[in-house]
């Protein structure tokens, strides 16, 4: 134990709710930050706020390539889909993917081992679902 360790407070373990918020936080904190509108949508996923600050303060101590090495190891093949598909979604809510979300889903997608023939229907129907330019 370091000198200053008592300092850092208690470590946040990765369990797969944590894993799951965590991983739309990192997504949906991609531009730099996680606004209101955002953290509210991730509570419509997982009603506890507690697993929000959970992960919020997971993703505050550990870099996201950390994050999807961890999160590939204790999730699920199930889990793992679940949450690169709400990731993606809160992502591409906006309609629009920006480049640093893309990279990001890519990463999960590969460290998560999901071939994208698996991930290509799910994808098309975000991007049909958020286009709502079609109504103009």
């Amino acid at each position: 134990m370091g000198l200053f360790d008592s300092f850092a407070g208690n470590t946040v373990t990765l369990n797969p709710k944590v894993a799951l918020v965590a991983g739309m936080i990192y997504l949906s904190a991609s531009d730099g930050h996680l606004d209101d509108s955002e953290a509210g949508d991730i509570l419509k996923i997982v009603p506890d706020r507690q697993v929000l600050d959970a992960a919020l303060d997971y993703v505050r101590r550990t870099p996201f390539q950390q994050f999807i090495t961890d999160a590939a190891r204790i999730l699920t093949p199930g889990q793992r889909m679940c949450l690169i598909l709400n990731a993606a979604d809160m992502a591409m809510g906006d309609g629009f993917l920006a480049p640093e979300e893309q990279q990001m889903l890519i990463q999960m997608q590969q460290h998560f081992q999901i071939p994208d023939a698996h991930l290509h229907p799910y994808i098309q129907a975000f991007t049909i679902k958020n286009n709502v330019s079609v109504f103009n």
